[in-house]
């Protein structure tokens, strides 16, 4: 349940960088990028290992086993690239429709988790309310930051250096 709140604190970290009217540090946005992928990374792992988290998924779920790898690997995979701050754009889609339907699939079950494992009726909609809060604040995210891709790595061509060399000769 925690590590759902650290999803949620970054998306509000995320929510100050972004409807600031001053300029806001840069620093900001990397510590909630950075909460949300500890968020995601160890609600992951909590998904993979949590015996009633993987009954529950692979009980509702068609082709359980199956999916669960794909799921767990596509959700790690997101929070891998939220900690170091890489493809985070491209990243939150997934997130977004990654988290829309394990909360659709899984966690609105309320009578799944109320009735057959015994969670209070309140602490599971407090569960939905804190995904449905970091898929807004990925939709936030998407509506909000730009697009920004890694800078490529110059590369060296002989012939490109011989005309430069022709070019200052020649000046």
């Amino acid at each position: 349940m925690s590590t759902r709140l650290l999803g949620v604190a970054g998306n509000f970290l995320l929510y100050a960088y972004f409807t600031s009217q001053k300029p806001q540090p840069h620093l900001l946005r990397r510590i909630g990028e950075c909460l949300v992928g500890i968020s995601v990374m160890l609600g992951t792992y909590g998904f993979l290992q949590i015996p009633e988290d993987r009954e529950a998924f692979l009980k509702l779920v068609p082709f359980g086993y199956v999916m669960l790898f794909v799921y767990g690997t596509l959700l790690g995979t997101v929070g891998l690239c939220y900690i170091p701050g890489l493809f985070v754009y491209d990243v939150t889609i997934g997130l977004v429709v990654l988290l829309s339907m394990s909360t659709i699939g899984i966690d609105m079950q309320v009578w799944y988790w109320t009735q057959r494992r015994g969670l209070h009726f309140w602490n599971q909609m407090r569960l939905i309310i804190d995904n449905l809060t970091i898929v807004a604040g990925a939709l936030m995210y998407l509506t909000c930051a730009e697009r920004e891709l890694p800078p490529l790595p110059e590369e060296d061509h002989p012939h490109t250096e011989a005309r430069e060399t022709a070019d200052k000769k020649s000046n």
